[in-house]
């Protein structure tokens, strides 16, 4: 590369090869040009009652400052409140100002480390009510932490610390809700300005519309945008590659602090590597974008194998501890179940015996976790013992269902066998229902993902059959909509929603749906 591309400047080249938009949504030319045209969403202009604004206009500096100033107002006016209606004197004034300020520093620390990691999402209403109201509980434990620890503010009473918490609560939510847009307000009118951004990308890349269409909704000042000819020919390249470092230099030096984003989702990777080295040199924070698969690769969690990279894009549904305790749980659980419901196995099994000829129980090969084989147990309620190629199920006046098997099924109660499977580590108490291996061949074929279900341990009961989707799926919708609410429990199962399972199903069994 020649001293002579070094000086090439951008209005010198041929208007194919760099363009420059210093405001681009405004600008005539860019909107005229067709790739831009067709890629470039609608972005909605945020209305005066409630602007967009983003997680670093939200923790900026000046809203802290103003959230700060009411904590300590709060806490002053908290104890007043409390005197006044106690009749009580709340000892040195100087304890409420201090108490404020404590409270006030952690509470913009809380919310610096939870909202400023992605600094330009778009923050929600309700977003930040609820952040405010972790970074007060946060912060107010962690003062009375030192109160306590220390025997600091020895005159503050019960009173007044219990009247600063309850009226600083609703306080501070309301301020962290309504202070962004306030401020937001003062700065689309002109009072202050944001940081200037500079995009940088191949022409006609959508990545660069989608990025004006964020940076709008998210309430920042228009980004400069300077496009190039990725797709140039290898004699032309450094020309090209100089004359861009060149203009986005020339900008950052007039401009006032921002980033640098570089979209690459068309640009070759080598060309990339020119120039996100060649960005790298201005002093700037400089960002890289890239195309939207790749975007949907980095939500995933990494993870290292030696001095490679693995995403993660399918995880474990829970972790070894989360494993352990479920598995805790179930052990109790089936056990304490077991030894409860004891004397009614034994009438249970007198009534069968009584009823029709056979066996107490049924035993049946099914598919448990992991796509491993094992007998599953309950209470025989037909009169066959179906457990081949051919497995017909139960309907609504199937003849083959027994007197007392129509009670036991209608109640549950043939299901209570299982907990012996639970016991044995076969099946979970929460989990997919396990179907005939019959089933599982059929199903499989018709339904894509349908061994999804088998990456956790089957249940005796599940999401599916606490939402209604239990006993006999006539139609193939039917069993859609029940492998469906199967597959998102194995990629979503944790030890809260089998509690919630656990309570609903207990609904379920009082008012049976589907069951015969």
């Amino acid at each position: 590369m020649t001293d002579t591309h070094a000086r090439v400047s951008v209005p010198e080249l041929p208007s194919n090869l760099l363009r420059l938009h210093p405001n681009p949504v405004a600008h005539s030319d860019f909107l005229s040009r067709p790739e831009i045209r067709k890629t470039t969403p609608h972005v909605a202009t945020p209305t005066r009652a409630q602007p967009a604004i983003s997680n670093e206009q939200a923790t900026s500096k000046l809203s802290l400052l103003a959230t700060s100033v009411i904590i300590v107002a709060t806490s002053v006016l908290s104890g007043n409140i409390y005197e006044f209606l106690s009749g009580q004197r709340s000892g040195n004034p100087a304890n409420l100002w201090g108490a404020g300020v404590l409270v006030a520093i952690f509470f913009c620390s809380s919310l610096r480390l939870s909202e400023g990691r992605y600094s330009l999402k778009t923050s929600h209403i309700w977003d930040r009510a609820r952040s405010a109201v972790v970074a007060w509980l946060t912060s107010f434990a962690l003062f009375l932490s030192i109160v306590f620890t220390f025997k600091v503010g020895a005159d503050l009473s019960r009173g007044d610390i219990i009247s600063f918490f309850f009226l600083g609560l609703g306080a501070v939510t309301s301020a962290h809700m309504r202070v962004p847009i306030f401020l937001a307000r003062i700065r689309k009118s002109g009072a202050f300005m944001d940081r200037d951004i500079i995009i940088v990308g191949a022409f006609g890349d959508p990545t660069i519309a989608r990025l004006l269409s964020e940076f709008a909704q998210s309430g920042c000042s228009t980004p400069h945008v300077v496009e190039f000819d990725a797709e140039c020919g290898a004699m032309e390249w450094p020309r090209k590659s100089q004359a861009v470092f060149n203009e986005v230099a020339k900008l950052a030096h007039r401009l006032g602090p921002g980033e640098i984003y570089l979209a690459i989702s068309r640009v070759p990777p080598a060309r990339t590597e020119v120039i996100l080295r060649a960005l790298m040199l201005i002093p700037r924070a400089v960002l890289v974008v890239p195309d939207a698969f790749t975007t949907q690769l980095l939500r995933y969690r990494l993870t290292e194998i030696g001095n490679e990279i693995a995403i993660d894009v399918q995880k474990a549904p829970m972790g070894p501890l989360g494993r352990a305790v479920k598995r805790c749980i179930d052990i109790v659980l089936s056990s304490a179940a077991i030894v409860f419901f004891l004397p009614l196995y034994i009438a249970v099994a007198v009534l069968i015996k009584w009823d029709s000829p056979g066996p107490v129980l049924f035993r049946q090969l099914r598919n448990g976790y992991q796509g491993r084989a094992f007998r599953i147990l309950k209470f025989r309620t037909m009169t066959v013992m179906e457990d081949g190629d051919i497995v017909n199920q139960a309907s609504r006046h199937d003849a083959r269902i027994t007197r007392v098997g129509r009670w036991l099924r209608k109640t549950s109660i043939d299901e209570l066998p299982q907990l012996i499977n639970v016991l044995r580590g076969e099946m979970s108490l929460i989990g997919p229902r396990p179907h005939a291996r019959a089933h599982d061949v059929s199903f499989s074929k018709l339904i894509d993902n349908y061994d999804i279900r088998q990456h956790v341990k089957p249940g005796i009961t599940g999401w599916a059959q606490v939402n209604g989707l239990r006993g006999e799926t006539q139609t193939l919708d039917l069993m859609y909509r029940r492998i469906e609410l199967d597959l998102w429990y194995a990629k979503n199962c944790n030890i809260l929603l089998d509690l919630r399972i656990l309570a609903r199903t207990v609904v379920e069994v009082i008012r049976p749906r589907n069951a015969y």
